[in-house]
């Protein structure tokens, strides 16, 4: 990943581009984590996987792994929660099709090789409740997300949350399976039973 600092100065243009070490990391680290789970990410195999210098770790990860991983599971929690804040909301069946539909296409993308990062990181967890919380806030942020979704098509507080704690644990389950049997057939089931369910 690149930044890029563009200056103008006295009629010349002048282009700069820098690696953004750090974010590659933690892109990365994304990755691993929906492939390998946390014990598979250490930063010896980040560094590899991204090409980034070992000596660059402790600089932008003071914290640690645990800092790297939070790092992670933070980034991939605003994406998904910026494509949950953005789904179509005329109908709950469209809600259910388009959360259904974009984790169908996640598992896809990668070929079913890997899983929900943030879920991994809640069960690669162990004792460590720091990464536990990293998790969780990040669940609940999508939860408040698509039972938003839901009130926005229609469906009264507190179905919507309803809606949004099946919906959720039901995609997380279907990534599981879906991984394990190589097909994506559970999403067809999952986004029949689903609508049914809302509508």
């Amino acid at each position: 990943m690149m930044i890029v600092i563009e200056i103008s100065y006295e009629g010349r243009h002048i282009q700069m581009k820098r690696r953004n070490i750090r974010q590659e990391m933690i892109s990365g680290a994304i990755n691993l984590l929906a492939e390998r789970g946390v014990q598979g990410t250490s930063f010896a195999v980040v560094t590899e996987a991204t090409d980034t210098p070992r000596g660059s770790i402790y600089h932008h990860f003071p914290g640690g792994k645990n800092e790297l991983i939070e790092a992670a599971v933070a980034s991939i929690g605003s994406v998904v929660k910026s494509l949950i804040d953005a789904v179509d909301v005329s109908s709950p069946i469209e809600v259910v099709e388009q959360f259904v539909g974009s984790w169908r296409a996640l598992l896809l993308a990668n070929n079913f090789a890997s899983n929900c990062a943030v879920a991994n990181v809640s069960l690669g967890a162990g004792d460590d409740d720091s990464l536990r919380d990293s998790a969780g806030g990040v669940f609940n942020d999508w939860r408040e997300s698509l039972a938003s979704a839901f009130e926005r098509s229609g469906v009264d507080r507190d179905d919507a949350v309803d809606f949004a704690d099946v919906c959720l644990a039901a995609v997380e389950g279907a990534m599981i399976l879906g991984r394990a049997s190589g097909s994506d057939d559970i999403f067809d089931a999952l986004s029949r039973q689903l609508s049914k369910l809302v509508g």
